[in-house]
């Protein structure tokens, strides 16, 4: 369960740091006057798969369901980021094929 709330606090800071523009993004998307925008919602997409998994890491702190329940609910609290992190990936990579 460490594992989780470590992964969950990762994701959290590293998703402020990609609003506040300080985000690591590959070479391709650098440069553009987008570029800012994409690491704003690239860092929203991290903290919206952080905070539900550091809710279920305090949800299960004292019980341990065991390790199907717990592999199963990190990737359902892990899609709705992962539908939004692929959503904005296609509407940059748009973006940069008009450019």
């Amino acid at each position: 369960m460490e594992v989780i709330f470590a992964m969950s606090i990762f994701h959290i800071v590293y998703g402020i740091l990609g609003l506040f523009g300080k985000r690591n993004v590959d070479e391709k998307f650098k440069g553009y006057e987008w570029t800012k925008s994409y690491m704003k919602e690239m860092g929203i997409g991290d903290i919206l798969i952080g905070i539900p998994w550091l809710i279920l890491y305090f949800a299960f702190k004292q019980y341990d369901p065991g390790y199907w329940t717990i592999f199963l609910l990190i990737i359902l609290l892990a899609l709705p980021s992962l539908i939004y992190i692929i959503c904005t990936e296609r509407k940059y990579n748009k973006l940069l094929k008009k450019d």
